[in-house]
């Protein structure tokens, strides 16, 4: 397949590195120095984002607040190509879908994968192995789009999973946004200078706050733009915390194992 990649950041990167030996992959950024050391890494890089196509497949793997842009400049020019995004929220994108008239075939492709760290210099083709890869179709999908989408998913690596826009936006606040928030929560609620978190912090409170180093310009858009999924996790989040707070006030031992036993329950099915 000819693919084009616009947005070469850590997932675009990651995505570049892991088709290219099986696929005609092209590369575009917005930013210059991404595009050079893009192609100081190898890989095929053009100019201007038109110059992705024509292509068998265009991946949209830009931030959040570009890629409605980026589909919208896509979609008319897009002929044959199907047009893929990695957006970590469906409902923008299904409702552009909805409203485009260029007759561009839209699919959605979210690879549940990331790092702190962004930028092409964080990409790892390695990251998406084993990875799920939400396929969502949109109103604009059809047959041979889905299985592009398969493909090229399957071709990096992924297991593919197809849901609705729905559905997807719904998991994603509850594995990929509640955990951010919480992350930010606990920064915040140990960050007051009572203790001086440089020595006395640990592997536990660094692992559980990792998510608090996310950029806000990256982590802004996942919280906000899934308000409503994202307000009814953090609701869920807090019934439990409230219960494990109920629990040590009144020194119930009985009901605090039963929540960790629980916990650790819900946790092992990760390995």
């Amino acid at each position: 397949m000819k693919i084009g990649i616009a947005g070469l950041g850590l997932i675009g990167g990651s995505l570049a590195y892991a088709l290219r030996s099986a696929h005609e992959v092209r590369g575009y950024d917005v930013g210059r120095e991404t595009r050079e050391a893009a192609r100081a890494a190898g890989l095929s890089v053009v100019d201007t984002l038109e110059a992705l196509l024509p292509a068998d497949a265009v991946i949209v793997a830009t931030p959040m607040s570009a890629v409605l842009p980026a589909l919208a400049a896509l979609a008319p020019r897009a002929g044959s190509a199907v047009l893929l995004d990695v957006a970590s929220v469906r409902g923008p994108v299904d409702t552009f879908a909805r409203s485009q008239a260029g007759g561009a075939r839209l699919v959605g492709m979210h690879p549940m994968t990331g790092r702190s760290t962004q930028g092409f210099a964080s990409a790892d083709p390695a990251m998406l192995i084993g990875r799920a890869f939400l396929v969502v179709p949109t109103a604009t999908s059809d047959a041979p789009a889905m299985a592009s989408a398969g493909e090229v998913a399957r071709a990096a690596g992924g297991v593919v999973t197809v849901c609705s826009a729905v559905e997807h936006d719904r998991i994603v606040a509850l594995v990929s946004a509640l955990p951010l928030a919480l992350a930010a929560a606990l920064a915040i609620a140990v960050s007051d200078g009572a203790i001086d978190l440089a020595t006395f912090a640990g592997p536990g409170y660094r692992d559980t706050t990792r998510l608090a180093l996310t950029a806000p310009d990256l982590a802004e858009p996942i919280l906000l733009a899934n308000s409503g999924n994202v307000v009814a996790a953090i609701a869920r989040l807090r019934t439990v915390l409230d219960d494990l707070e109920r629990a040590v006030a009144s020194r119930d031992a009985a009901r605090l194992r039963e929540l960790l036993e629980r916990a650790a329950q819900a946790r092992a099915v990760l390995g």
